[in-house]
Parts: structure tokens; sequence; C-alpha cells
């Protein structure tokens, strides 16, 4: 009877311990970066609204395994390291969720083998990306130095939880959507001061996104308006998912808390 007793209680405490493991790994983010003052603010807001463990590093110092993390978050301005490709794409193929921020694509990251393919994304021309570019031509980036671009996110997705749970949308602006034939239409706005855009990041995977937002924006160095459904998508990659989201390049784009909502959101989203 005692071996028993014994042998239910041990059988007890292995399935607390592993409820308590899978809470764990379902409230815990990694962030691997290379700038901390936007992620400074974007920690803050993670931990006080979203109540979670949040674990932030740098490429030479990734954990040996991250499936124990529910989302990982790469924010890497500078060169994406072969060892830290090869664990994102590793991770997110395994079920896991990986977020995508802002110049974590860019131009630099194209001499990667694999990054791109698994993002499904090509930047065409990235050697002339400083200059002014036409809609649907080369890459292009731009934020005029410290005075910023004024960037207008537009709601294409009304009733996906990413990009709408407690998320305050404002006032309609007209926008065509890139993905032509479209007819123009009023979406919900949320317009970012003071930061940089991203033009002509073109999907290489046919379908396989989810688009939930795309932006507008005049660059006027050559008067072009760019409306591309680029700023904040989704899909499957493997048992996982990816997420990107094109806002990031200041501190300020992450105080705006509906922009740090939607990450919160894509961190807790449960897509079943």
């Amino acid at each position: 009877m005692n071996t028993i007793r014994t042998s239910l209680a041990i059988l007890g405490l292995l399935i607390l311990f592993f409820q308590c493991h899978i809470v764990l790994a379902q409230t815990k983010v990694l962030i691997v970066q290379d700038e901390m003052p936007q992620i400074n603010v974007l920690v803050d807001f993670l931990q006080s609204t979203g109540d979670l463990q949040v674990d932030v590093v740098e490429q030479d110092a990734l954990p040996r395994s991250m499936e124990d993390y529910r989302a990982v978050i790469g924010f890497i301005h500078g060169s994406l390291e072969v060892p830290t490709e090869e664990a994102i794409i590793d991770y997110t193929g395994k079920g896991g969720r990986y977020i995508c921020l802002h110049h974590s694509i860019s131009s630099g990251k194209a001499r990667n083998p694999h990054y791109f393919d698994f993002l499904g994304i090509r930047l065409d021309n990235p050697e002339f990306s400083p200059n002014p570019v036409k809609p649907g031509g080369g890459y292009g980036w731009y934020h005029d130095g410290e005075n910023g671009i004024t960037l207008r996110l537009v709601n294409l997705n009304p009733h996906h939880y990413v990009t709408n749970h407690n998320i305050e949308w404002g006032a309609p602006i007209s926008y065509i959507s890139s993905d032509g034939p479209s007819v123009e239409g009023m979406y919900p706005s949320i317009a970012l001061p003071k930061t940089e855009v991203y033009m002509n990041h073109k999907f290489t995977d046919g379908r396989e996104k989810t688009v939930l937002v795309g932006f507008k924006f005049y660059d006027q160095r050559n008067g072009e308006i760019f409306m591309q459904d680029r700023a904040v998508w989704l899909k499957k990659y493997g048992e996982g998912l990816v997420f990107y989201f094109m806002p990031g390049e200041t501190p300020a784009d992450y105080r705006n808390t509906n922009i740090a909502q939607m990450i919160l959101n894509a961190v807790i989203w449960d897509q079943k």
C-alpha cells in the first residue's frame, strides 16, 4: 500500500512539473538583438502588460536550445550570423514562433544562405537602396536623417486578433492594395512620425503569407506614393509561424502602445 501511495505521489509531482514547464514555456520570450534602446521599451511593455518572462541576448550568447520559448523575437540591424540564422529556422520549423522586427529584413541579410528563402522575401538591387526608388522597383529605405518620415499603417485585415485585439486604429485613409488589380478604399490607419520605411519587399512564396497591415508613404524625393501590403504579415513555416512587423526604427515606435500590443498579440495569439 505504501508503495502504491509513493508511486501516486511521484506521478502527481511529475504531472505538476510538466504542467508548470508547459505554462512557463508559454510565457517565455527570447529576444535576439543588437540595438537596445528600442528593445528596452518593448521589453518593458511585454513584461508589464503581457506578464511575460523576457530574456534578451546578443548573437554570441544564444541559448543551446530555443524550444522552451513561446516566441523568439529577432531585432538585428547588423549582420545575421549563420548560427543565429540556423537556430531560428530550426526552432520555427519545429513549431516555434519567430517574430521578425524592422531591420531584421534588410539588405545585409541577403548574404545569408537560407534566411530570405525561409521568410519568402527578395530585395532587388540592394546596393542602390539609399536612393529613391519607384513602386515595384528595387529595394529602398528612407528615414530622412534625424527628421524621420511619417509612415501610415493601414488595417487590411480588421478581424485578425494580432492586429486588432486591444488596438485603437485611427481615422480611415484612402488606400489601394498592392495585391492588384484592386480598387481604392478607406482603411483605418495609424500614423508613425519620425520613423523609417522599407519599400519594395517582394514576396517569393505566392500566397503563403497572410497580410494584416499595409503602409502608405509619400517620398518627397521623387514624388512617388507607395501603397504596399507589407507592413505586417504572417506565414506558416514547417510546424511553426513567422511574423513580420516593419515598425521599429526608434524607441518611439514601440512607445506607441498599438505597435507594442500587436507584437504582444503575436506572442499570445492562439491560432487554433
